[in-house]
């Protein structure tokens, strides 16, 4: 049996197949202190695979909030044109 630990920087796949792997040994061990250990090793492969998909959601929404927020102010670049007589400080400018 091998236990194998996972960093930070693996991807979802990857640490998915680990746990797949790390189950299919805990269901063929006979030993109880190697079940218990595995146990532990699912558990943290678990949690690595929450945060990872949590992480990857809120990169998600922070883009969209981004496009969301240029797409605002450049659709609203051109559609006024000021005239000669209007009062300064009436006028809003985006660059």
């Amino acid at each position: 049996m091998t236990l194998t630990s996972s960093s930070g920087g693996n991807s979802l796949s990857a640490l998915e197949a680990q746990l797949s792997a790390k189950e299919n040994e805990l269901s063929e061990a006979a030993d109880e202190d190697a079940k218990a250990e595995l146990k532990d090793a699912i558990a943290t492969l678990k949690a690595e695979i929450a945060e990872l998909k949590a992480a990857k959601e809120t990169s998600s929404t922070q883009q969209q909030a981004g496009q969301n927020t240029e797409s605002d102010n450049t659709s609203r670049i051109g559609t006024h044109n000021f005239e000669d007589g209007d009062p300064f400080g009436e006028r809003e400018m985006y660059i």
